[in-house]
């Protein structure tokens, strides 16, 4: 018995379901009866599957409820909550079958917006579809918002396509027997009842006249050209056909219109079904371009199909936007070995999406490398790759990832949203790589090279013809053939596996017809018509040098190397070839010039075990003479290292750079300090041996650059080519730059003349200074010595009377042919003859001055322009000061440091009287400026006569002086010369201070300091800071203060104790006088009262006047009947005076008060109640 789940139901009619009715609860009333309750509703529902073409079971499953025989309502089911139950439902009632397929929603729906009524759409939810009956019972109310209708494939709708034919419309007619395996329709269980029109129809090919149904033979299959022309293309973006049409944008040409496939739905199955259609071989990726009209979407193949068109999709009546869908097959993906000299070696290069493409390094496996070596039919990989140029193609983007099972590169490119790394493009050699070589220049045997091992070319009438060895002098860039023969192998058995015969002009030997060795053991070999050379050139005409640019010239064609394959290896052959010593490598300081006319014909060199010249290499061509122009390979042999001494005038003495790396370099001053590296040097110049390093001369950068900053050489090297060379970026803080004197030093000077461009001509050497005989000396000789010298133009030159009378002749004579650089350039090792001087006289005259020349002092001048404080010392300053007549130099100064000046850089060997004969450059100056003093303007003064601080007038001012110890030789020299006795020791009381002296001065910044044999003060300055404040003296003569007798201390006392007691009496006396006045104010005002009203006062008594002494009796009698002008705001006081000289009879005094003027010689205070007069 079934289980009753509901009973006693009891609804009202407005409930939405069932269950929302009133019972008693699941399962909870009992039913024992065999029946059950049925119910027929008013409306019938409809279900129909909608395609286009008309299919029965396949297509938008579509509903109508009909009530009365009239269509009530149309619509359709969402995708939504829908599984193969839900579809084996609708087939089943539908009697098509079981579901056989879930297309994507919306495969077959039309355009439903274009409709004028809205679209209705229903929702199912179906807890238990297994009980239900029909697809309408899991209809729920809540119907939400649906894009799409559901669409259904039934098992009893066929899937044919044609097979075999021009195109997908045309062919045998095959059906799918649901498993994917295709089978001709009449050997299938279909059995057929169509017409070729509904055949055609049904496969999108347009229709057929004939309208009989077909009927299957068992003896042949049916065939069907159906009206349509439809066919397969692969695109680029601008619909361009693709050479080889195994990738791009997927289009249908539909009888001669092209329709665009979207995306939407777009993966590998379907771009497998592209690239079998077109014989592409299998898909490599697919993928999705930018926006444009398609006609097709949502592709959903099986894989089997025998075209894209007979696979699963919606098909529009009219184009709308979408995504082209792209495939690439492995058919358009080859791959190369570029650049290099055979064809299983180079640069790996991908052909993907019609671009060559190179793949970086990095990240690659050994499997790659295996893969292409095997697909290349080259064998396996080998360990050793050569190197080769980097080219210019594009980059690949796509990981390359390939594993033991991958049989082509196609199966090892994945998408990748990663951009491409940086870095070298992989280089790769496979072990059938194979080289042809000559042991000669462009001549000798023919051997073959493999897998880093040495072969011979086995060589006969049969096997060697003149043909084959031009095709091997052509391989080797030789020209032709002009003879060839063999030659014995002498016992060798490395004799190469093949023999060649070219009957026609090849590249390469191998790829002429090839035969097995023949039992023969000769060797093949040729002499070719043109030659290789290969050089250094540092420009067009400057060649056979040891460093430079590579010049390659092959058969009289000459251009250079790209850099990019050249190895170190390759240096050290070429270094050697042109016995230039070894290579300098690597190149870190070398200065590449570029120029628009290097022609870079080179791409790389490649050489084999047997190579023992550069002539012998093969030569890989550069195709794409643009690429690599602005990288030609450069190369720098030792023997192009070189020394120089920059002489300034002198000969072996001067500033060291060395040439290295293509560019002259300064020498750091520690660098020369090994007496090895002097002698080495010395020697290169043919100076004899080093003596000592010197300081830089000349204007040098702050930042002096990539400098040689160490050097070892050999005790017996010859040159600095032999040495070990360091160079370093740095500054001169970091490195002092310096130079050498050598054994063989000399300069020439003119002296015992008038000034430094006109005298005798002299050559000092380590040896002395000896006079140039005049023998063989000219005007010639004369014009290049006045330049030397920096003296101008030749003026005369005359031959005298020995200038020294008792020294020998220089022992040289001097000779210049042509254009010479210097008086040394001339140097004949000829001993003179003529036993008389040469006297020279120059135009110009190198005159030295001083800023401030009235007080021997200022900054120094060398034709008028200022001297750079570099290498100046104190010996300088004693030339300048000499030159000047100002007696010796006693300070020097540096001015303007900092600044960018031009001035002279002066450098004296001690034996010049003015410094126009010292060694001179004009540069730029930064370290300052040169000012001197001297001891010939030098006063010295005292602030008072004979004593107080000691001043010295130089530089144009006084300024205070140092001297520790007054009681010294300096201190008697200082009196002595301001015509005073000998310094005295005083009292400090007995000083009179200047005003000078007690404003203080500066701290001295020279002092006297005399030796015994000093007897002139000014020699005895020095620039010393020994004082802490400045000096004073007292010599004797000084005039000593007046001093006053002193005052008694008792006197002192008494004096202040009679003040004292004078102060406190006349204190006593002012308050008993005010203390009196105050009483009698208040006396009269009382009887002033009583007397107006009662007439009755109190007489004053005569004794009263007994209250003022003698001297106050006095005054006020005195000033009786006096008028007094008093100011008006002491009119109070003056009031209570009246009123106290009123005597007690009738008799009125009067006083006036005016408010001006003021009584002459009266002084009136404001805090005392009485009159002074004044003084």
């Amino acid at each position: 018995m079934p289980t009753t789940w509901m009973n006693e139901v009891e609804c009202n009619g407005n409930e939405d379901y069932l269950w929302e009715c009133m019972f008693p609860g699941w399962n909870i009333s009992s039913y024992t009866k065999d029946t059950v309750k049925e119910i027929t509703c008013s409306d019938t529902i409809q279900l129909e599957l909608e395609s286009l073409p008309v299919f029965r079971c396949a297509g938008t499953l579509k509903y109508k409820t009909i009530s009365m025989e009239k269509v009530k309502e149309t619509g359709y089911f969402c995708n939504t909550n829908w599984d193969k139950k839900h579809a084996d439902l609708v087939c089943e009632h539908l009697k098509c079958g079981q579901s056989k397929r879930l297309p994507a929603a919306g495969t077959y729906s039309q355009r439903m917006k274009d409709e004028k009524n809205p679209v209705i759409f229903k929702a199912i939810q179906c807890s238990s579809v297994e009980y239900q009956k029909h697809i309408w019972q899991c209809i729920t109310k809540a119907s939400g918002p649906c894009k799409e209708p559901v669409s259904v494939i039934c098992s009893d709708h066929p899937h044919f396509h044609l097979q075999g034919g021009s195109n997908a419309c045309s062919g045998q007619l095959e059906v799918d027997d649901d498993e994917g395996v295709w089978k001709p329709v009449c050997q299938s269980q279909y059995k057929l009842n169509k017409s070729s029109h509904d055949l055609c129809l049904h496969m999108r090919c347009g229709t057929s006249h004939s309208q009989e149904p077909m009927v299957c033979d068992s003896s042949k299959n049916i065939s069907l050209d159906c009206p349509d022309k439809v066919s397969l293309s692969l695109l680029k973006d601008d619909r361009s056909q693709n050479v080889g049409h195994c990738f791009g944008s997927v289009y249908f040409n539909h009888s001669g219109t092209l329709e665009a496939v979207c995306s939407t739905s777009w993966d590998e199955k379907d771009g497998r079904v592209v690239c079998r259609e077109l014989g592409c071989g299998e898909v490599v990726s697919v993928s999705s371009q930018p926006q444009e009209g398609g006609k097709h979407d949502l592709v959903d193949c099986k894989g089997s199909e025998a075209s894209l068109w007979h696979c699963l999709a919606k098909h529009y009546e009219n184009t709308t936007s979408c995504k082209k869908a792209s495939v690439i097959c492995s058919g358009s993906v080859k791959v190369r070995l570029s650049d290099g000299p055979g064809r299983c070696a180079g640069r790996v290069e991908i052909q993907h999406e019609g671009v060559w493409k190179s793949v970086r390094a990095s990240n690659w496996n050994n499997e790659n490398s295996k893969v292409i070596c095997n697909q290349m039919i080259c064998g396996d990989a080998s360990t050793h790759t050569d190197s080769f140029i980097e080219g210019t193609s594009q980059v690949m983007n796509n990981e390359v990832t390939c594993t033991s099972d991958s049989k082509s590169i196609s199966n090892c490119i994945k998408p990748t949203n990663k951009q491409p790394q940086q870095g070298k493009n992989k280089m790769l050699t496979c072990q059938e790589h194979a080289v042809v070589f000559l042991m000669g220049n462009c001549s000798g045997k023919v051997g073959i090279e493999q897998a880093r091992k040495s072969y011979w070319l086995s060589g006969s009438n049969a096997t060697f013809d003149r043909q084959t060895a031009t095709v091997v002098c052509q391989q080797m860039d030789c020209g032709d053939a002009t003879s060839f023969n063999f030659e014995s192998t002498s016992g060798t058995t490395d004799l190469w596996k093949y023999s060649y015969n070219c009957l026609e002009r090849k590249k390469s030997l191998f790829d002429c017809e090839r035969s097995e060795r023949l039992s023969n053991h000769s060797i093949a070999s040729v002499i070719c018509s043109g030659s290789k050379r290969v050089s250094l050139k540092v420009n067009a005409t400057d060649t056979g040098n040891c460093w430079g640019k590579v010049d390659v010239c092959l058969n009289g064609a000459c251009g250079g190397v790209c850099e990019d394959a050249w190895t170190e290896q390759e240096s050290i052959m070429l270094c050697k070839d042109l016995k230039c010593g070894s290579a300098i490598y690597p190149l870190s300081y070398l200065k590449k010039s570029q120029s628009a006319s290097d022609n870079i014909t080179i791409s790389s060199v490649h050489s084999t075990q047997q190579t023992t010249s550069m002539s012998q290499c093969n030569m890989v061509k550069n195709v794409d003479q643009s690429y690599c122009k602005d990288k030609p390979v450069y190369v720098v042999c030792s023997g192009s290292v070189k020394a120089k001494l920059m002489y300034h005038g002198e000969r072996c003495s001067g500033n060291v750079e060395m040439f290295y790396q293509g560019n002259w370099r300064p020498v750091c001053k520690t660098a020369l300090e090994n007496q090895d590296v002097q002698n080495t040097i010395c020697r290169e110049q043919a100076c004899g041996h080093g003596v000592k390093p010197l300081s830089f001369f000349g204007p040098s950068s702050e930042n002096a650059g990539a400098v040689v900053s160490g050097l070892t050489c050999n005790a017996n090297s010859n040159s600095s080519a032999e040495c070990t060379v360091t160079v370093t970026n740095t500054n001169i803080q970091q490195c002092a730059l310096g130079g050498l004197q050598c054994s063989e030093w000399r300069r020439m000077m003119l002296k015992l003349g008038n000034g430094a461009c006109e005298g005798y001509v002299f050559v000092y050497s380590g040896a002395g200074s000896q006079a140039v005989s005049s023998d063989g000396w000219t005007e010639t000789e004369s014009k290049v010595l006045c330049k030397d010298l920096g003296c101008g133009a030749y003026i005369n030159h005359t031959a005298k009377e020995k200038a020294d009378d008792h020294g020998l002749l220089w022992g040289k004579k001097y000779s210049c042919r042509g254009e010479t650089n210097s008086i040394w350039d001339c140097e004949v090792n000829n001993r003179p003859s003529q036993n008389q001087s040469i006297y020279l006289q120059c135009q110009d005259n190198r005159t030295a001055s001083l800023g401030d020349p009235g007080n021997c002092s200022g900054q120094v001048m060398l034709n008028n322009l200022s001297v750079c404080y570099d290498n100046w010392d104190d010996s300088h300053s004693k030339i300048a000061c000499q030159e000047q007549q100002c007696s010796n130099s006693i300070s020097l100064e540096k001015n303007n440091k900092g600044s960018q000046v031009d001035a002279h850089f002066v450098s004296c060997s001690g034996t010049e009287s003015n410094l126009g004969q010292c060694k001179t450059t004009r540069g730029t100056c930064s370290s300052g400026l040169v000012s001197v003093s001297c001891a010939g303007c030098v006063k010295f003064n005292l602030t008072q006569k004979c004593g107080g601080t000691i001043q010295i007038l130089y530089r144009g001012t006084w300024e205070s002086v140092c001297l520790p110890n007054v009681f010294s030789r300096e201190g008697e020299l200082l009196c002595q010369e301001l015509e005073c006795d000998n310094p005295v020791s005083l009292q400090r009381d007995q000083i009179e201070q200047s005003e000078e002296e007690k404003q203080g001065q500066k701290i001295p910044e020279m002092s006297l300091q005399c030796s015994s044999e000093n007897k002139k003060l000014q020699h005895c300055l020095i620039k010393k800071k020994e004082c802490k404040k400045p000096s004073v003296i007292y010599c004797g003569g000084y005039q000593v203060k007046q001093l006053i007798a002193p005052i008694p201390i008792n006197l002192y006392v008494g004096l202040s104790l009679g003040l004292l007691s004078l102060v406190v009496v006349v204190a006593l006396c002012l308050f008993l006088r005010r203390r009196f006045v105050t009483r009698l104010k208040l006396r009269f005002s009382m009887r002033k009262e009583s007397a107006f009203e009662s007439g009755d006062y109190e007489d004053v008594e005569p004794n009263e006047s007994k209250l003022f002494g003698p001297m106050e009796m006095r005054d006020l009698n005195r000033h009786e009947h006096v008028t007094y002008e008093v100011e008006e705001d002491q009119q109070e006081s003056y009031d209570d005076v009246v009123s106290m000289i009123t005597p007690a009879e009738t008799r009125e005094e009067i006083a006036e008060v005016h408010e001006r003027p003021k009584p002459k010689g009266l002084a009136i205070h404001d805090d005392e109640d009485y009159l002074e007069p004044d003084g």
